[in-house]
């Protein structure tokens, strides 16, 4: 029976000191719980999961330059003609990812450039250049 015991007592220390040291929380948690609320709104508190963005949330189109893609096999010579004929600039040539930023030059015919430059051979896609807007950079907040 001493000896069941003492095993009991044992079991029970060791099973203590596990979870002594465990938490529920992670630092990263126990350190935003220290963080007052009314000085950092944006911080959740810990075991809220904050708001979703809308997907296009901040999403703005230029209103007059076009992201045309084109097949790497047919080339870029067919679209660089046809921007040249319909009066359109070429303003960058993304090597990388075969496509051209295009400045045509009349933005308020912008959704008949696009069907225009869609009928070229060779080209993939067409579509508008957007601009995405960041979140703002905070400094990092120190937390002893």
């Amino acid at each position: 029976m001493n000896r069941i015991n003492e095993y009991f007592s044992v079991c029970l220390g060791a099973a203590v000191l596990a979870f002594s040291g465990c938490s529920t929380m992670s630092r990263t948690e126990k350190q935003l719980a220290r963080v007052d609320s009314f000085d950092m709104p944006d911080i959740p508190s810990p075991g809220m999961i904050p708001p979703e963005r809308p997907r296009n949330a901040g999403l703005v189109y230029s209103s007059d330059v076009l992201i045309i893609s084109y097949d790497y096999e047919i080339g870029k010579e067919p679209l660089q003609k046809a921007v040249k004929k319909y009066g359109a600039e070429i303003i960058y040539d993304y090597r990388m990812i075969n496509a051209l930023a295009v400045r045509v030059a009349d933005p308020s015919k912008l959704e008949e450039s696009i069907a225009r430059f869609e009928k070229v051979k060779g080209v993939i896609r067409v579509s508008r250049d957007q601009v995405h807007q960041l979140d703002p950079v905070r400094p990092v907040m120190q937390v002893e």
